[in-house]
Formats: C-alpha cells, structure tokens, sequence
C-alpha cells in the first residue's frame, strides 16, 4: 500500500502548515496551486512538491492524492469545495468552510451524494492541552460547568488584503478567529448545540474597512452552560492565547495555558503538531470509513454560531 498523499489549493501561510504538519505525519504533498503560476512553482519548490500549476480544476481532475486540503481565500471554500467534491475526492477545507450556512449545507449534501470525506480545519480539536483539559471536564472533576471564556484576538496587529474584505471573507475578526475559540468552547463542553447566540460587534474601529475588528459574543448551550468569546485584531492588550479558554465548574476553574508573560510581537503559538494530527485523523478515516473530529457537521455548527451573532448584531 502506497503512502497517503494529498495536494493543496493556495500558497499561503496555512498551506505552508498543512504541507509542513502533512511531512510530519508521514503524507506526502504532490501538488499545488495557486493564482498565480511562478509564485506556485516557488512554493512547491520550498516543500519539494513535484507538480505546481495556476489551474486548481487541472490539478483536482489529473491528482490521483487521497485528499485536496483547501487553503485558499474564504470566498474560493464553496466553488473549490464542490468541484472537488464532484470529481471523487475527499476534501479538507480550512475554516470558515463557506461564507455562510446555504453554501455549507450544499457542501456537505454534495459530499454525501459522492459517499466522499468532508472535513474542517478546526486544528485545536488536535491540540493536547485541549484534549486534556476536555478529559478533566468529562470525568467532573471540575463539578457542573457553568460557563466559558475564549478568545479570539490579535494584539498590535491584524491582517489586510480580502481578510478586511466583507465580499471576499463574509465577515472580520469573528469569522477569522472568534470561530477558533467558538469551536474550542463546544469540544470542551463535549459538541453540545446552541440553542441561543448574542452578540455585540465593533466595525472599523482599528482601520477602515466594512468588517468587524472587535466584539463579545454569548453562546446558550442546550447543556445548560454559558460560553463567552471575545474576538479581535489589533487590540491593545492580549488577554488570551487564540483559542485560550477558562472554564468555570460548580467545584473548580482551569483554562487551557497558564499566565505567561506578555507575548512578545509576532510570537505564533500555532504548532505544527496539532495539524499533523487533523491531517492524520481525516487520512485515517478515508480509510476506516470513520467521522473525524474535525467533522463537516463541527465546520457546519461553528459558521452557523458565527453567523447567528452576525445577524444578532445587526451585521
């Protein structure tokens, strides 16, 4: 039996980490693309992938890999989502899935239809303190949970280009990291489902664009816990690691990482590691026939929270 391989649609930071955490995991990378041909070439170059092209259809139709990881802009997850579905292939698509909850539930319909894998980049499902820390919350150790407190947020920074973009990205800060801790929030709790979604959103106050760049949601869970999640880019403070969480329990309180010292700029504690795990839990699973944890229904309840607030906040 041969090795798993798999091709990326994008060039940009977050094919670099499925690429890199692919290696780490023992699945090879054969392909890419990208909008534009030689900085395609380049990156493939970089990771020693042997075929690079600007055509994302020629490399879906002509790929013999296990899986298409899409990594592209979030405008793009829909139409690249489907066709590759369309084609037979199993599809690792990164967070948001879709611009919005009509297109995901198309998406996942379609990969149905095909009997093909759906999956969502929700990598801190992978991360071992997570893991632990919903282990420490199942056994009850912490009692009855009462609530949650995540964050989402970047301190003295914050992205640009069509991530600032409400046509190109369906929303801002809350879509590109209130979704991390959203997520985050729900496997700790053990995916329970929301039954009511409150929010209270900023717009342009950190630059001039039509998206949100800070905000606090309030998440209802039908387990009867309260989850809070601030969302953010360029905040003067950071109070919490993306996807850092407290947990409030009837008979104790942990959270995901201890205090720290303040963060020094552009420290990125994003690890390789839990993205090698994702990718090897969805490969693992083409394979058994299971549901990864980083399922089309978790991708689907993450956006479908994100965009209750959105309209909760009159956005």
């Amino acid at each position: 039996m041969r090795n798993p391989e798999i091709v990326t649609l994008g060039y940009g930071f977050i094919a670099d980490m499925h690429i890199k955490a692919a290696r780490e995991a023992g699945i090879k990378t054969v392909g890419v693309s990208g909008h534009n041909g030689d900085k395609a070439v380049q990156f493939a170059n970089k990771h020693d992938v042997s075929h690079a092209t600007d055509d994302w259809k020629q490399l879906i139709d002509t790929t013999t890999a296990d899986l298409v990881v899409v990594c592209t802009p979030n405008y793009l997850h829909y139409e690249q989502t489907i066709y590759a579905l369309q084609q037979g292939k199993n599809v690792l698509v990164e967070k948001p899935a879709a611009m919005n909850t009509t297109q995901m539930i198309e998406m996942m319909s379609v990969a149905r239809s095909q009997d093909r894998l759906l999956a969502v980049g929700h990598m801190w499902r992978y991360h071992p303190e997570v893991i632990a820390l919903r282990d420490v919350i199942s056994k009850g150790d912490l009692g009855t949970i009462v609530r949650t407190h995540g964050y989402g947020v970047h301190a003295h920074w914050g992205p640009a280009g069509w991530f600032v973009d409400k046509a190109l990205a369906g929303g801002g800060a809350l879509i590109d990291m209130g979704i991390h801790a959203i997520d985050t929030a729900r496997f700790l709790l053990g995916d329970p489902q929301p039954v009511r979604v409150q929010a209270t959103l900023g717009f342009g106050k950190y630059g001039d664009y039509d998206v949100d760049d800070d905000g606090i949601v309030t998440v209802d869970w039908d387990n009867g816990v309260c989850s809070i999640i601030e969302s953010g880019w360029w905040q003067p403070k950071l109070r919490g690691l993306e996807a850092e969480t407290e947990v409030m329990g009837t008979s104790g309180f942990r959270k995901i990482w201890p205090d720290m010292p303040p963060v020094p700029k552009g420290y990125n504690h994003c690890e390789t590691e839990m993205y090698a795990r994702q990718i090897q839990d969805v490969v693992t699973c083409i394979s058994s026939g299971a549901t990864p944890a980083c399922s089309a229904e978790v991708g689907f309840t993450a956006l479908d929270i994100v965009e209750k607030a959105y309209k909760a906040a009159g956005a």
